[in-house]
Order: structure tokens, then C-alpha cells, then sequence
């Protein structure tokens, strides 16, 4: 049993902890401080152990090793703390030298206030809990390895296929609803804010286990059937949910929109587009000037009162799928990281014209009173309605993508993403494949941007910057390229999660990062990959051919 490992780990895993430590992660919500590094150090010690020789180390190896991991963070946590915990009981100003190091912080990872900190109080009792909890989480993790090895995928496998887990990941979807609806109806208080994060959650639970079933499902009545009462459920949810779970849903459905087109660019095309957010604000601010009683358009066209949104919606996509074009034509001889540099390039210029070009845009004030859409006479300009549009857009989006995808148009995109030589040797027309790629793309997003300007009834140009097609690149990866359901599941992770976790929103852009790592290490091929992508990455063989379903 060698305990190097485990040594090695600890100390790893202290320095890092550590390090966010010194950095003030407990600056919004200090109570969360130690369930946060609870969660790192059995995460940490998860991967440490499973990338050395992860697939052939023993349970009792693994276990032993995350405990020491475990015991080592927790005993450096408990000297680190009670150092800084005397000198500022002492009057020694820490934060001269760390600037993030207050009493009150010192005190939430000892379970002390800042007065108690100050007066000396011994943080002992606190502190020991922690090393406890920091113990059992690096058990846990050290042991959970054996759910990532070849043979323990396998046993999960077996498990899933039983008529016991089959019915079992069916029923789920059911469970949670059935728990949301009883904390509606019964409206159990759970204090402030607490009572709609717990009820977003169940909502994302729902929907979450819902796409695991209806992969899980057999082919034919049964699917179809779930299929049915799933829909009925999602569509009982806006009716249900109160203005910021609404609200919060809604921007959730408009990012699964632009996932679902820069899926058909990156995931089936295999064309890295890292300007996609340019489409959105080209949409948004398309429908914007055409429509904002204060726009550039309107003011110098007093004849001309505006567009409503489902005129101003297919003038939008047309301008995103013309731009998408426009783009794609000076780079069809770019491949990979070049392309990505070049997409990257066209939308910083896409958001400085924006910024910019003030006589028409707007500049920094943007684009004000935006009008919303309006269906029959009723107002749709509320987070309940845009959550009906999101859903029903998100439908109209994936069921084209769908087709798309199971056309000679989609086998083509996928030879192209495969090998583009061997592609072009074939037959396949690259520059009609890449043109229809970011032009399908383009439309959706397009598409989402009007969305989102009715949504917000303001546009600025910050809205369209970077991080944006970061964030909608990110949840493709992690839901799973190729796949509408992992797009599903990856915006719910990225756009929903951190609303229920906003205590720890200043560290969102850590968080992603450490999600991507966790993905790439633990499930590379996403959280619910296509069956193609998923074979790919795991080096199995594909006997039996892929179905239109993959």
C-alpha cells in the first residue's frame, strides 16, 4: 500500500485550498466557506488518486490514500487558521500583507463571529469538526475511483439495464416534480429566498433526470408515452413558478437556443467558432433599432413606427444568417486554432462597433424600451411569457436541428468534421458544408438575440462580450458535444446552477474552469454525449452502425 500518494495529494490539495483562502473565497456568504472546501478536498482527492494508475489501484488503497488527503488538508486548515486567528486576537494586522484575511473570515472557517475572534474565543471545537468533515470527504472521494474504472462503468452499466434501474431512472423524473408540486401547493416556508432556490432546483432535477430517461427508455410506446407527459409537465412549470424562477428558466431556454446552433458549428461541423456571441448581438440589436421608439431608425424615419416582434424576428435571423455568411466566406481556407482566432476577432468587432458607432447604436446607453412580444393581444413581455417562447423556441430549434442532423447535409457536416480531406476526396462540397453550417448557426443565435431583447427591454453592448460564446462553447462541452439533451443539461449547469449558488458568483469564471477540468478528467465525453462522440472518446469499437437517434 503505498501512502506516498496520499501524502502527495494532501499537499497538493492544502495549497490549493489554501491559496483561494488567502484570495477571500468566503467574501459573500462565510457560512458556505466550509461545505465549499469540503466538496474540494473529496473532489481533489478523487482526481489525484485516479491519475496515478487510477484503473488498478484497489478500494482499500484508494480509501486509505483519499483519508490521508483528507486528514492532511484538515490539520494544515487547523495550524493555518489558528496562526491567523492569534495574531488578529493580538492586534497583528494581517490584512497588511493579506489583504482578504478579516477576523470575520477567520472566524466563519472556526464557527466563530469577528468579536469572538478578536476576544481570543479557542477555535478548537470548530475547528476539529472541520478536520472530521475534511476526513470523511477525502474517504469518499478516494473511494469513489472505483465508479470510474473501466469495470465499475460497467457495473453501472449492468445496474442501469436491470429491470430494477431501468424503472428506476424512468420513475425519477416523476419524484422530483411530485416534490416541487408538493412544496407549491403546500407552500412550505423554509425562509426568504431559500424556498425558490429549493424549488428551481427540483425544476432542474426534473428536467435533468427527464433527458436521462428518455435516453433510457426503450424505442416505441415507451418513449413516446414519456415523452408526452414529460412535455405536459415542462409545460405546467411556468404556471407554477414565481417571477425569479421564471426569470431565471427563461435565460436558461435562450442560452439552450444558442447551444443548439453553435453545436451545429462546433459539434457537428467540428468548426471551432469563438465569435458566435456576434450573431446574438447582431439579432438583438436588429430587432432593437427596428423596434425601440428611440432608436436610431425610428428618430430619423418619423413615418416609420416600428416593427413588432414576429416581424422583426424573421428580419433578424435573415441579417444573422447574411453576417453569417459574410464571415465565413475570407476564412473557408482556415482550419482549427486558426479559425477560432479569426471568429474571435469578428466578434470583439462586432461589440466595438456596437460601442462605437453611438450615432447609430446607441453607444454605451444601448438601445432603450424595446418592446415585447405580443400574441393575440396578450403580453408576453413577462418572465412567464418569454419562458413560454424560450420553450417553444428551444422545441422549433432542436426539432430542426434534428432533421438537419439526419440528412445528407448533417452526414456531411460530420464527414467534415471527421476529415475535411478525405471529406472534400468524397465528393462533399466544403465551401456550400461550412457556408450552410454558419449560416444555420448564425440564424439560431440570431433568433435567441431578439429573444433576449425583448427579455431585457435594454440592450448594451456589454451584454454581447466575450464570455458569452465562452459560456455557450462551455456548456456544449460539458452537456456533451453533439448531443440536444447535453445542451440542455450543460445550460442548466452553467446559466441555472449559478443562480442557486450565488453566494459564490464572483468565483464563476474558477468555477467553470474547474468544472471543464472535472469533465475532461472524469467524463470527457460530457454529461449526456451523443452515442457517436461517446464511442469516440472511449476507443470502443462500433460494431453495430449508429441510428438517425444518435
Amino acid at each position: 500500500m503505498y501512502l506516498k500518494d496520499g501524502i502527495r495529494g494532501g499537499l497538493i490539495t492544502f495549497g490549493i485550498i489554501l491559496f483561494l483562502n488567502l484570495l477571500g473565497l468566503p467574501l459573500t456568504a462565510e457560512s458556505s466557506i466550509v461545505p465549499i472546501f469540503t466538496v474540494l478536498v473529496g473532489l481533489f482527492a478523487l482526481l489525484l488518486l485516479r491519475s496515478r494508475a487510477g484503473q488498478e489501484r484497489s478500494l482499500l488503497n484508494a480509501s486509505v490514500n483519499g483519508l490521508l488527503i483528507g486528514i492532511i488538508n484538515g490539520i494544515g486548515l487547523v495550524i493555518v487558521t489558528y496562526i491567523f486567528a492569534r495574531m488578529q486576537a493580538n492586534a497583528i494586522r494581517v490584512n497588511q500583507v493579506f489583504a482578504q484575511i478579516l477576523p470575520e473570515h477567520t472566524g466563519a472557517l472556526a464557527g466563530l463571529t469577528k468579536a469572538e475572534v478578536l476576544a481570543g474565543e479557542s477555535i478548537w471545537p470548530g475547528m476539529t469538526k472541520i478536520a472530521v468533515l475534511f476526513a470523511i470527504a477525502g474517504l469518499v472521494g478516494g473511494a469513489s475511483i472505483r465508479f470510474f474504472t473501466e469495470k465499475g462503468r460497467k457495473r453501472m452499466d449492468s445496474i442501469s439495464a436491470s429491470s430494477f434501474g431501468h424503472y428506476t431512472v424512468l420513475i425519477l423524473p416523476l419524484v422530483f416534480f411530485a416534490l416541487f408540486l408538493s412544496l407549491r401547493i403546500k407552500g412550505v416556508k423554509i425562509g426568504g429566498a431559500e424556498e425558490n432556490i429549493l424549488g428551481l432546483l427540483l425544476i432542474f432535477l426534473f428536467v435533468s433526470a427527464a433527458l436521462f430517461a428518455l435516453r433510457a427508455a426503450r424505442p416505441g410506446k415507451e418513449q413516446i408515452a414519456l415523452s408526452i407527459v414529460f412535455l405536459i409537465l415542462l409545460v405546467a412549470i411556468p404556471q407554477l413558478t414565481d417571477l425569479f424562477q421564471n426569470a431565471v428558466l427563461g435565460a436558461v431556454a435562450i442560452f439552450v437556443v444558442m447551444g443548439v446552433g453553435l453545436n451545429v458549428v462546433v459539434g457537428y461541423a467540428g468548426l471551432l467558432n469563438l465569435g458566435y456571441v456576434a450573431f446574438f448581438g447582431i439579432g438583438a440589436y436588429t430587432f432593437g433599432l427596428l423596434s425601440a421608439p428611440e432608436s436610431y431608425v425610428l428618430v430619423t424615419l418619423p413615418a416609420f413606427n416600428g416593427v413588432t416582434f414576429w416581424i422583426g424576428l424573421p428580419i433578424a435571423i435573415l441579417v444573422g444568417v447574411i453576417t453569417g455568411i459574410l464571415l465565413v466566406i475570407p476564412v473557408l481556407s482556415m482550419r482549427g486554432d486558426y479559425l477560432a482566432i479569426v471568429t474571435l476577432g469578428f466578434g470583439e468587432i462586432i461589440r466595438l462597433l456596437l460601442l462605437n458607432l453611438r450615432d447609430y447604436t446607441g453607444g454605451p446607453g444601448g438601445v432603450l424600451n424595446i418592446p415585447s412580444p405580443i400574441v393575440f393581444g396578450v403580453d408576453f413581455g413577462n418572465p412567464k411569457g418569454i419562458l413560454y417562447l424560450g420553450i417553444i423556441f428551444s422545441g422549433i430549434v432542436a426539432f430542426i436541428t434534428i432533421r438537419l442532423r439526419d440528412s445528407r447535409l448533417g452526414r456531411s457536416w460530420i464527414a467534415l468534421r471527421e476529415d475535411e480531406d478525405v471529406a472534400q476526396a468524397m465528393g462533399i462540397n466544403l465551401v456550400a458544408v461550412k457556408l450552410l453550417a454558419f449560416a444555420t448557426g448564425a440564424a439560431f443565435a440570431a433568433g435567441a438575440g431578439a429573444l433576449y431583447a425583448s427579455r431585457q427591454v435594454n440592450i448594451f453592448p456589454d451584454n454581447f462580450s466575450l464570455l458569452v460564446s465562452i459560456d455557450v462553447l462551455c456548456l456544449i462541452i460539458i452537456g456533451g458535444l453533439g448531443s440536444i439533451e447535453g445542451i440542455v443539461l450543460g445550460s442548466i449547469a452553467l446559466i441555472g446552477l449559478p443562480e442557486i449558488l450565488r453566494s459564490v458568483n464572483e468565483y464563476r469564471i474558477v468555477a467553470f474552469g474547474a468544472l471543464l477540468v472535472l469533465m475532461m478528467i472524469l467524463r470527457p465525453e460530457g454529461l449526456l454525449p451523443s452515442v457517436r462522440h461517446q464511442r469516440e472518446l472511449r476507443g470502443e469499437e462500433m460494431t453495430e452502425p449508429v441510428t438517425s437517434s444518435d
